[in-house]
Formats: C-alpha cells, sequence, structure tokens
C-alpha cells in the first residue's frame, strides 16, 4: 500500500480518525485542519484554472470551425491538403571510392560523400592528407 492508500484509509473512517488523533490536543488538529483546508483551496484553484483554459480552448475550436464552415472548407479537405504535398526526400548522391589499406591492398567502397567511413578509409584519408572527392573512381 502506497502512502496515499495509507493516509485515505486512515482518513475515510471517523473511527480511525479519532483513534489517528487520540493523544493530538485541540489546537494541533485546528491548525491540522487548516493547513487541509489550504490545500484543498490550492486544488481547486488548480482545477478552476484548468477547467477555464479548456473552455477557452474549446471556444477557440468553436471559433475555427465557424470560419471553416463559412468558407466550405472540411475535416476532410485538410486531410487531403496533407496527402497532396509530398514529403521532400534526401537526395544522396552515391560514389565508388577507391582507397589503400597500410597493408597496400587496393579497396573499392561504395558510399556518399557524408556519413561515417570505413576504418581503412578513414585511415588513408588521415595518412594522406586527401579528401573523401580525390578517392572517387570515375565510371
Amino acid at each position: 500500500m502506497n502512502v496515499f492508500e495509507e493516509i485515505h484509509h486512515r482518513l475515510s473512517s471517523k473511527t480511525r480518525i479519532r483513534s489517528l488523533f487520540k493523544d493530538v490536543h485541540v489546537e494541533d488538529l485546528e491548525r491540522i485542519i487548516s493547513r487541509m483546508q489550504d490545500v484543498m483551496q490550492e486544488k481547486l484553484e488548480a482545477r478552476n484554472k484548468i477547467d477555464e483554459e479548456r473552455q477557452a480552448k474549446q471556444e477557440s475550436i468553436e471559433a475555427v470551425k465557424q470560419i471553416m464552415a463559412e468558407r466550405g472548407i472540411s475535416m476532410e479537405d485538410l486531410d487531403d491538403l496533407e496527402v497532396a504535398t509530398p514529403k521532400r526526400r534526401r537526395n544522396v548522391q552515391k560514389f565508388t571510392f577507391e582507397f589503400q589499406t597500410e597493408a597496400g591492398d587496393t579497396i573499392q567502397w561504395d558510399g556518399s560523400t557524408t556519413g561515417r567511413l570505413p576504418r581503412d578509409f578513414q585511415a588513408y584519408l588521415d595518412r594522406t592528407g586527401k579528401k573523401r572527392l580525390d578517392c572517387v573512381v570515375e565510371n
């Protein structure tokens, strides 16, 4: 049982409340009740604020619906608009690169001018000071 459930269990019955506060002075009990009322007031204010925000949002939605109705636009029209707009694709050009490993083997690698490189290719570029485009094989 978590703390909230335990407190809720203790405070849900008058008999359990009496036993819980049997040794507490009246002044202390009044202070506890006052603090509980303050917490309750804060909760009510927070709930009212959320309700006001929800109401304002609902009014905005109704205003947008009214404008859409006046102009003859439906939700389906908005859905069609999203479908009609194609998504842009990345246009990555692929090349064949040729480089030599430290052992002297010549290797060809297919890739782009961006992104990660094979270790051997990166080591070759570091060793020679060349750029990727200097290693492109013309086909």
